[in-house]
C-alpha cells in the first residue's frame, strides 16, 4: 500500500513538472476550423525568436514540445524592426468528421522570408517557402499577401511559421474560406481603387495646373503626392505585384528609399509652399541642412547595405517629416500668410495619419485595420485641404495680380485710365476702323488757367478739380468709348464708330457740364472752364498718334482764341455705327 502511495505521488509530481514545462502555452488553445473568419488569430499563437542561428523546423517543434515558446498576448504579433527571426505556433483543430479546406492568410505585403509547416502527429503535411526575398510569381497563391491553402483533416493540425526580415515584423494571421479570402480582397482592391484613383486624379490636375500656369507649387504638390503613391504602392505589396514582380533587390530596398522620398518631398513642397526662403530663412536653411543629413545617411545605409539601417533611418525622418509640417504650419499661421491655415489643418491630418501609421508598424500602439490605415486616411484629408490651399493661394495671387494691372493701368487720382491702358484699350478698335474704313474721333481737352487754381487755392483742391470733371467725363461717354487722363490737366477721349457731328455735340456737352461744375473750397467754392480740340481720323493718319497730334493742335487752337472753346477739323465723310 504504501509503495501505491509513493507511485501515485511520483506520478503527481511528473504531471506537475509537464503541466509546468507547458506553462509557457498556458491559455494557448487550438483554433477551431469553425471559429469565426474574420479575426486574426494572434490570441492563438504561440512564439519564439532565435537567438544562437537558425533553427531547423524540427529543432522549432521540440522547443515547443519542450515548453519554450510564449503565448502571444496580441491580436497581431509584432516583433518591430529588425528583429530576430521569430517563429509562430498555431493549432488548428477540425471538430467534423471530414477533411476542411481553408486558407491561411499572413496580411503582411513586405517580409523577406516566410517559411510555414503544417504537422499532424509529427508528421510532416506540407511546406512552403515565400517572401520578397523570392521572385513573386513563386508564391502558391499568386496575390499581395502570403497565402497557402490547406486541406485539414479531422483532428488537430500543427501549423509553424518562420518568419526573418529587416523590416517591421508584423504578422497579422487570418484563416478563411476561399470565398471569405476573395471577398476580404476585393473590399480591400476597391478601397485602394478609391485612395489610387483620387491620388491620381489630384496628381493629373496639378501637373495640368503647372504646364498651363507655369507655377511651381503645382508642379511640387503633384511630385508629393507621386511619391506618396509610390510610397503606398511599394508597403501595401501593389508594386511588387503590379510593376516589379521579379526586381527582388528593388522591392527590398524600395520601402526605406520611397519613404525617404515621400517625405522629403514633402518639405520641398512645404518650402516651396510657404516660401520659407523669403519668409523664413532661417527655418529655411535648417530645412535644408536637416534633409542634406538625414539624405548623407541614406546614402550611407545603402553603400553599406544596411537594410535595418535604412528602414529606421527612414522611419525616423518621416516621423519627424510630420513634426516638422505642423511646425511650418503653425509658424506661417502666426506669421499672418493666410493660406497656411489649410496648410496647419492638412499637415496636422498628415502628422496623426502618418504616426498612427509608423507607430503601430513598430509595434508601440496595437496593429489593426484603422491604425494600419492611418496614413492613407490622413493623406487624403492632407491632400484634399492642401488642394484646397493651393487653390486658395492661386485665386489671392491671381488677384493681387489683378489688382497690379489694375494700379499701373488707373490713374490713381482720378481712377480713369493712364496712357499706357489707353494705348492698350484702343489698339484694336483702331486697328479695326483702319482697315474698315469707319468714323473714329478723338476729343482733347484741357482745363484753363489751372496752374493758377493750385497757386492760389493749393495743389489739395487742384485735384478736387481734376476728379470733378474725371467724374463728368466718365458719366458722360458711352460704355465702349475710352477715357484717359492724358496729363497734369489734359483728358483725352477715344470715339470709335462716331462722326465728327456726334464728336462735336459730345464736347459742347462736356463743355457746358464743366462750366456749371462748383467745386466747393474753404472760402467758397471754383468754376472752372476747359478747351476743347476734336479731330477725325482722315486718310493722313498713319498712326493714332497722328490722330491724337491733331487733337492737341486744335486744342491749342482754342487756347490761343480765349479758351473755353471747342476747335474741330474739317469734317469728311465716313462712316459711323449704325450709318
Amino acid at each position: 500500500m504504501q509503495i501505491e502511495t509513493m507511485k501515485l505521488r511520483a506520478l503527481l509530481i511528473l504531471l506537475f513538472f509537464a503541466f509546468l514545462a507547458s506553462s509557457a502555452q498556458a491559455g494557448v488553445s487550438p483554433i477551431s476550423l469553425l471559429y469565426p473568419s474574420q479575426h486574426p488569430l494572434g490570441l492563438f499563437t504561440s512564439s519564439l525568436q532565435e537567438q544562437q542561428g537558425p533553427l531547423t523546423p524540427a529543432e522549432a517543434e521540440a522547443l515547443y514540445r519542450a515548453g519554450k515558446f510564449t503565448a502571444t498576448t496580441t491580436a497581431v504579433p509584432n516583433f518591430g524592426i529588425g528583429a530576430r527571426p521569430a517563429w509562430l505556433h498555431l493549432a488548428v483543430n477540425n471538430p467534423t468528421t471530414a477533411p476542411l479546406t481553408r486558407r491561411l492568410v499572413l496580411e503582411n505585403t513586405w517580409l523577406d522570408h516566410v517559411d510555414i509547416y503544417f504537422s499532424s502527429a509529427g508528421s510532416r503535411l506540407s511546406t512552403y517557402h515565400m517572401g520578397d526575398a523570392l521572385p513573386f510569381t513563386s508564391r502558391p497563391i499568386v496575390g499581395r499577401f502570403f497565402t497557402v491553402e490547406q486541406s485539414f483533416a479531422p483532428g488537430t493540425t500543427d501549423l509553424f511559421i518562420r518568419i526573418a526580415t529587416p523590416d517591421p515584423m508584423v504578422v497579422p494571421l487570418y484563416l478563411l474560406t476561399a470565398d471569405a479570402a476573395r471577398e476580404r480582397e476585393v473590399r480591400q482592391e476597391y478601397t485602394y481603387g478609391l485612395i489610387y484613383g483620387s491620388l491620381i486624379a489630384l496628381m493629373a490636375y496639378n501637373a495640368m495646373l503647372f504646364f498651363s500656369l507655369g507655377s511651381q507649387r503645382f508642379l511640387f504638390y503633384a511630385l508629393y503626392l507621386a511619391t506618396f503613391l509610390s510610397m503606398n504602392l511599394t508597403y501595401t505589396g501593389h508594386g511588387f505585384a503590379w510593376l516589379w514582380p521579379n526586381s527582388i533587390k528593388w522591392q527590398l530596398w524600395s520601402h526605406p528609399l520611397l519613404i525617404f522620398a515621400y517625405a522629403l518631398s514633402g518639405l520641398m513642397f512645404a518650402a516651396r509652399f510657404l516660401d520659407t526662403k523669403a519668409n523664413f530663412p532661417r527655418l529655411h536653411r535648417g530645412l535644408i541642412g536637416y534633409s542634406a543629413l538625414f539624405g548623407l545617411l541614406m546614402t550611407a545605409a545603402v553603400a553599406l547595405h544596411s537594410q535595418v539601417y535604412a528602414l529606421l533611418l527612414s522611419f525616423v525622418f518621416v516621423f519627424l517629416f510630420s513634426i516638422i509640417m505642423l511646425v511650418l504650419g503653425t509658424v506661417s499661421v502666426r506669421a499672418g500668410y493666410k493660406p497656411a491655415r489649410y496648410f496647419l489643418i492638412a499637415a496636422l491630418a498628415a502628422m496623426i495619419g502618418a504616426a498612427l501609421t509608423t507607430l503601430s508598424v513598430w509595434g508601440f500602439i496595437p496593429f489593426n485595420n484603422w491604425t494600419y490605415h492611418a496614413v492613407e486616411l490622413g493623406m487624403l484629408l492632407d491632400a484634399t485641404l492642401l488642394a484646397l490651399a493651393l487653390a486658395y493661394q492661386f485665386r489671392v495671387g491671381q488677384e493681387e495680380r489683378l489688382r497690379a494691372e489694375q494700379l499701373a493701368q488707373k490713374d490713381p487720382l482720378t481712377g480713369l485710365n493712364n496712357r499706357r491702358a489707353f494705348y492698350d484699350k484702343t489698339a484694336a478698335p483702331w486697328s479695326m476702323a483702319q482697315r474698315s474704313g469707319r468714323c473714329v474721333s478723338v476729343i482733347l481737352l484741357d482745363i484753363d488757367w489751372f496752374k493758377r487754381i493750385n497757386d492760389t487755392l493749393g495743389h489739395a483742391h487742384g485735384d478736387k478739380v481734376l476728379v470733378a470733371i474725371a467724374r463728368l467725363l466718365q458719366a458722360s461717354v458711352r460704355q465702349y468709348d475710352i477715357v484717359a487722363r492724358w496729363g497734369g490737366e489734359e483728358f483725352i477721349v477715344f470715339l470709335p464708330e462716331t462722326s465728327p457731328d456726334e464728336a462735336v455735340q459730345l464736347a459742347q456737352r462736356l463743355r457746358a457740364g464743366i462750366a456749371q461744375l462748383h467745386i466747393p473750397h474753404e472760402t467758397g467754392e471754383t468754376r472752372v472752364t476747359a478747351s476743347f480740340g476734336v479731330a477725325q481720323k482722315e486718310a493722313g493718319h498713319a498712326t493714332l498718334d497722328a490722330l491724337i497730334a491733331a487733337a492737341d493742335h486744335l486744342l491749342y487752337q482754342s487756347k490761343q482764341e480765349g479758351r473755353d472753346r471747342i476747335s474741330a477739323s474739317h469734317f469728311m465723310q465716313c462712316e459711323a455705327r449704325g450709318n
